[in-house]
């Protein structure tokens, strides 16, 4: 999930930095204690709207399947985001991009992954296929238009490492009654032909105005240093539903070119209740 604006352009990557902003430290995402019940059902889908000040940039919907994928004998969810760009941004540098996944249901680590990506005249599509029981994974480099595989390259990886979506789904997944505040997640993810370790900081708890209402949530800062994008160290924030759902309610960037804001507009099919206060 990720826009990134610089030069003017969009690209899915920010929203994964907001929730999985990486530094170079190894740590395995099994060791958190996980909520005995899992946080999404087949069928769930989240609209997520981002701005700029008062301007409508971007939108995002995470959506899984409605059914059970096999995929390397392995029952799978399959979850799809989808990206475009709003607006006069949508004018100037149109965005249409789709990342995806295949989520084993009981191991909770990606058996396939792809995204396509169309960002004004950038392209880029490829295929993750992931053998974990060798540590290795297969990746399909395919053609910027027709899509038709132009060459194969072969990576070894983590032990059960995630991909660049289901580092969040298993973010929901984890209890976080069971972590103290302050306490860094770090998940490990293979993303753009090399191992990326992401890793948030547990800051605490709010509760927060949301078209839904006022909702708890838990807080996360992703760890990142200064740069071009940001104007601050750690200058990110994630609210999620403190509840079983941990879906995201609102992100918030500061950025060169003011304030970005991306906040849940629609939820369908959730599995549990929102931690919604009356």
């Amino acid at each position: 999930m990720a826009f990134v604006i610089k030069t003017g352009k969009f690209n899915m990557r920010l929203i994964f930095l907001i929730l999985f902003i990486g530094v170079f430290q190894l740590a395995s995402a099994q060791d958190y204690a996980l909520t005995d019940d899992m946080p999404f059902k087949p069928g769930e889908r989240l609209q997520m709207k981002a701005s700029i000040g008062f301007v409508k940039a971007a939108e995002a919907t995470f959506s899984v399947s409605d059914i059970i994928y096999t995929i390397n004998d392995r029952p799978t969810w399959k979850i799809d985001i989808n990206a475009k760009t709003s607006g006069i941004f949508d004018f100037f540098s149109p965005v249409r991009d789709n990342w995806g996944t295949y989520y084993d249901t009981e191991k909770l680590i990606p058996q396939r992954f792809y995204r396509y990506i169309r960002e004004g005249r950038f392209r880029k599509n490829e295929i993750l296929y992931f053998h974990h029981e060798k540590d290795s994974v297969t990746v399909n480099k395919l053609h910027k238009e027709t899509k038709v595989l132009e060459r194969t390259e072969e990576y070894a990886i983590p032990h059960n490492v995630q991909d660049m979506v289901t580092g969040y789904y298993y973010l929901r997944s984890i209890d976080f009654n069971k972590l103290k505040v302050g306490e860094i997640i770090t998940i490990m993810t293979f993303f753009d032909e090399k191992e990326q370790p992401f890793r948030v900081k547990f800051t605490g708890r709010e509760v927060i105005k949301t078209k839904f209402g006022k909702v708890k949530s838990v807080v996360l800062v992703p760890i990142i240093e200064k740069d071009s994008l940001f104007e601050e160290d750690n200058t990110l924030k994630v609210w999620l539903s403190d509840d079983l759902n941990k879906v995201p309610l609102k992100f918030q960037a500061k950025i060169y070119v003011g304030y970005l804001r991306v906040e849940l507009k629609k939820a369908e099919n959730l599995k549990h209740p929102m931690a919604i206060v009356e």
